[in-house]
């Protein structure tokens, strides 16, 4: 009859030092977390805000575009403050404000037609300042976007539908 024995390595055991792969995990961990992670999370937050944005501006260059410039230009009307309350009920609801959008409309002469009219072209302007979605603390350093509020800036050109409700 013949006996097999099954000999089994040494278990690994922990010197009287500890190990080093443990002690070296937590300052990783930070490493990677502090200076590669939300700074990353923050700069695909600063694109996803900036997306937002443009919904917004080519919502109020949409209407803008069928309005008199009066109702345009009214600070509570639809395209400032209309347009601007259902966008933060909805999609900017997303956004980390620190203030409220600030929009300018201006108006100027577009291009002559062949029948000697001339086009009316409405510019929106649209600016946000948005928080940091994750801030991180740079020591004696202020970076917009990172630690700081960054203002995002979106304008757009359109012609008006009708030029005569353009301002003369």
């Amino acid at each position: 009859m013949k006996v097999f024995v099954l000999v089994l390595s040494k278990p690994n055991r922990r010197n009287k030092h500890g190990g080093t792969s443990l002690a070296e995990f937590a300052p990783a961990l930070i490493v990677l977390l502090i200076f590669i992670f939300f700074p990353v999370l923050d700069l695909l937050t600063v694109c996803f805000d900036y997306a937002v944005l443009m919904v917004l501006n080519y919502n109020q260059i949409h209407e803008a575009a069928l309005i008199p410039s009066e109702q345009a230009n009214d600070p509570v009307g639809v395209v400032k403050k209309g347009v601007v309350d259902q966008w933060q009920k909805g999609m900017g609801n997303f956004v980390k404000l620190s203030g409220s959008p600030q929009t300018t409309v201006s108006y100027a002469d577009g291009s002559q037609r062949d029948d000697k009219t001339l086009d009316k072209v409405v510019t929106i302007t649209t600016n946000i300042d948005c928080n940091p979605f994750v801030p991180v603390p740079v020591p004696g350093l202020t970076v917009p976007g990172l630690n700081a509020p960054m203002t995002l800036s979106v304008t757009t050109q359109r012609p008006m539908e009708d030029p005569d409700n353009a301002a003369p």
